[in-house]
């Protein structure tokens, strides 16, 4: 019987494959994928490779008052090809008790078992309390440290700030993990066959990102200098050789809305692989923006004449986007993205070509709030700041609202693949103590 299914199936004309494949929701695809090995080969086409959002629970947002919201979960994937959301009927233990610290090369069917980073992070202890906190004892610069911290995302700013593949595990004998850690004074390396973390000898910290492309890893400091490393290449002692380091001026434009924003918002920094170019991307937050877009100031918020409800969360305001001329070194700007799209926040920066994927926006930049110092200032707001950014004409659309400003875990972005038919699975980097 088995056969006999295979054999006609493997009979359908191509053409017609493509025409009832094409009208095929995701779910309907993975169930056509496991038929037989043609439909395998022919749906895995039509599976979507654009990022997905991943959601914590919206009944636990939702009906949360902000205290306790920093316990929830991820549980939910928002696919934006299909405008629709997939949940899990159970929620991995990972996924509920483990800390996210970035999404790297997509979905994975295996988990990676990394050296412990006690030693690395100085972490002695890390306890959870009945009330849910975190109880820290570590040690760095010879200095212990003891001190409570209420949620996981405080947890994961204390040690963790991103955590990246250097290569696809299912794919790459040779991938490694790097951590930018320890307020983003540090950037740490474990390899694939080596059984510790190495920690990378740096010149300019701290990091403000960090991105690996063709087996080297890039890192952004704080004084706009690039630091290349090759992953591939160790001195006789194991240490990985510092390839270049690349000081470069802050341009310009950004510079100069910078220091007219002083007082009014902050800036983040992002490194993207596009199209063999390194782009840097400068983004804009207001620390309070009224719901017309009006940047405040604290003090306008205490004066009677400020028509804005009390409570304004931050909000991203703008984007600017550079091009690295290697040959020149310095920044260009990019006025168009042309047919991609920037996929931006506490995962790894990824470009895709809108092309392949229906209701993506071309010339666009879909990012999530990473701003994690701010999601732990109050309990009104914090993990709200996504959205849709329109290079060409400034503009913002939303990408997934809750009814809450307070969204913990943030959303995050993924990257899934069609290995998703067995089981849903994605390399979570967890702290120790959080389960």
């Amino acid at each position: 019987m088995a056969k006999r299914r295979k054999s006609l199936a493997d009979q359908v004309p191509t053409e017609i494959f493509w025409s009832i494949f094409n009208k095929l929701s995701f779910i309907d695809l993975i169930q056509a994928k496991a038929v037989c090995s043609s439909w395998n080969l022919a749906a895995e086409e039509f599976v979507s490779k654009m990022p997905w959002l991943m959601l914590p629970s919206k009944k636990e947002v939702e009906e949360g008052d902000g205290a306790f919201v920093n316990n929830n979960g991820y549980n939910g994937f928002f696919n934006l090809c299909e405008n629709r959301v997939y949940n899990l009927k159970t929620t991995p233990m990972e996924f509920r008790e483990s800390c996210c610290i970035g999404s790297s090369n997509g979905w994975l069917q295996i988990k990676i078992h990394l050296p412990s980073v006690d030693y690395l992070l100085g972490l002695k202890k890390m306890e959870r309390n009945e009330d849910g906190e975190y109880e820290l004892d570590y040690l760095k610069k010879n200095q212990r440290f003891f001190f409570k911290v209420c949620g996981k995302q405080q947890v994961r700013e204390c040690f963790i700030q991103k955590a990246i593949l250097s290569g696809k595990p299912d794919c790459n004998e040779n991938f490694g993990v790097v951590l930018l850690c320890n307020n983003r004074e540090e950037i740490a390396y474990h390899q694939r066959g080596y059984n510790s973390w190495t920690v990378i000898d740096v010149s300019h910290p701290p990091y403000r990102d960090i991105i690996c492309h063709k087996n080297h890893l890039y890192a952004l400091s704080d004084n706009n200098s690039i630091e290349v490393w090759d992953l591939g290449g160790r001195d006789y002692v194991g240490r990985i050789v510092n390839k270049s380091d690349i000081v470069l001026p802050f341009p310009d434009k950004s510079h100069t809305k910078g220091n007219s924003l002083r007082g009014f918002g902050t800036s983040k920094f992002y490194l993207v692989e596009s199209c063999d170019d390194l782009l840097l991307i400068v983004r804009f937050i207001g620390d309070y923006v009224g719901f017309d877009g009006t940047l405040l100031t604290e003090w306008d918020l205490l004066t009677e004449t400020c028509t804005q409800p009390k409570i304004c969360p931050y909000r991203t305001c703008f984007f600017h986007v550079y091009k690295l001329d290697f040959d020149e070194l310095k920044w260009v700007e990019v006025e168009s993205l042309n047919d991609r799209a920037l996929f931006l926040g506490g995962n790894q920066s990824v470009s895709v070509s809108v092309q392949s994927f229906p209701n993506c926006e071309t010339n666009s930049i879909y990012f999530t709030d990473d701003c994690w110092e701010k999601m732990e200032e109050d309990y009104n707001y914090g993990g709200h700041d996504t959205g849709i950014y329109n290079i060409k004409d400034e503009s913002f659309k939303p990408i997934y609202e809750f009814s809450s400003d307070k969204i913990q875990p943030p959303p995050c972005w993924i990257i899934p693949s069609a290995m998703l038919e067995s089981q849903l699975g994605q390399c979570v980097a967890s702290l120790p103590g959080c389960n």
